[in-house]
Order: structure tokens, then C-alpha cells, then sequence
């Protein structure tokens, strides 16, 4: 979803467009907020990316990843224009889904 269009952020209460931009935040089925690292690991574990899910969950790793996740949402627009397809290409063979 585009957080720059009016109704993107209505279910994300108290979180602005620039707060959204700067960091990926989630909603749960249970109405829980996450952010950042929290939001890719419950995400990949619900496409099926169970071992990178359980390694976003080791929590003496968490200093690591809250670094480089900060350092990929700077610089996110730039990495997708140059890594973006082969990303794809890459989570389309792990899951073994074409239709993501």
C-alpha cells in the first residue's frame, strides 16, 4: 500500500506519512502495530520464509539487524531500482511461487 495516498494510514492510528515512510510498520489480525525488523519477520514467516523468519527473531542479533534495516529504508528507493528483479527472482525460487 502507498502511505502517500489519504486512506493508507487510517488503520495505523497516531503514525504519519513521514513516520511510515521512514520505517515499514505493520498491522496484525489482532490490531497489534509492528515496526521496522518486528513487521519483515512476522511477514516472512507468514509467506512461508520460516528460517529468515526465526533469524529475525534471534534476539542477540536484533542490534544488527535494527542497524542494517535502518541503513536498507534509507536507501531503499535506490536499492530497488538496481537489486529489485533479481530479489524477486530469488524469493520466487526459495518459495517456489511464481505469483508474488
Amino acid at each position: 500500500m502507498d502511505v502517500r495516498q489519504n486512506s493508507a494510514l487510517d488503520s495505523l492510528e497516531g503514525v504519519s506519512c513521514e513516520t511510515a515512510l521512514a520505517n515499514i510498520h505493520a498491522k496484525t489480525s489482532d490490531g497489534q502495530t509492528l515496526v521496522g525488523v518486528a513487521a519483515f519477520q512476522v511477514a516472512y514467516g507468514l509467506v512461508g520464509l520460516s528460517t529468515l523468519s526465526k533469524l529475525l527473531g534471534i534476539k542477540a542479533l536484533q542490534p544488527i539487524f535494527k542497524y542494517a534495516y535502518s541503513m536498507f529504508a534509507k536507501h531503499r528507493f535506490t536499492l530497488s531500482r538496481l537489486l529489485g528483479g533479481a530479489a524477486l527472482t530469488i524469493v520466487k525460487k526459495i518459495t517456489k511461487k511464481e505469483n508474488i
